[in-house]
């Protein structure tokens, strides 16, 4: 039932829009600042792929919200059944959120070294919490 009540909060979905734009708008940036090399590539490609992932998250949690309009009682089939699908779209978009991290990081590359060292450090610093916060919060007693 928590899955259900997740759902129908929309947070998935509003963040996963929310950064979708984000990482689409970066990539544009990097590409019209004519920044060219592999790590321009590199970073183009990974905020591209970090918009199509949270794009995955946004649809299934929006098209499970509307598939669910209405329903009042959940058997336990379809309790397994959302939450195989919704573990689709949250894995999509908790990929998204560590690869836009990984992103940020290598971004500070494009400027010299000294920004690159010091964005790749951020990155993982934030990466590490991140991680490590997620372990805490899957290890939760509920």
């Amino acid at each position: 039932m928590n899955e259900v009540l997740e759902l129908q909060t929309g947070q998935v979905a509003f963040i996963s829009s929310l950064m979708a734009g984000f990482a689409v708008s970066i990539a544009v940036q990097i590409i019209r600042g004519y920044t060219s090399g592999r790590v321009a590539d590199i970073c183009i490609l990974n905020f591209i792929l970090t918009a199509l992932l949270f794009l995955v998250a946004l649809y299934i949690d929006v098209t499970l919200i509307l598939r669910l309009v209405g329903v009042t009682e959940f058997s336990d089939a379809l309790l397994t059944s959302i939450s195989h699908i919704r573990s689709i779209g949250t894995s999509a978009a908790t990929l998204a959120v560590f690869l836009f991290i990984a992103s940020i990081g290598l971004m500070g590359w494009l400027q010299d070294r000294l920004v690159g060292i010091l964005s790749t450090s951020f990155a993982l610093i934030a990466f590490v919490l991140m991680w490590y916060s997620r372990s805490l919060i899957t290890g939760l007693a509920i």
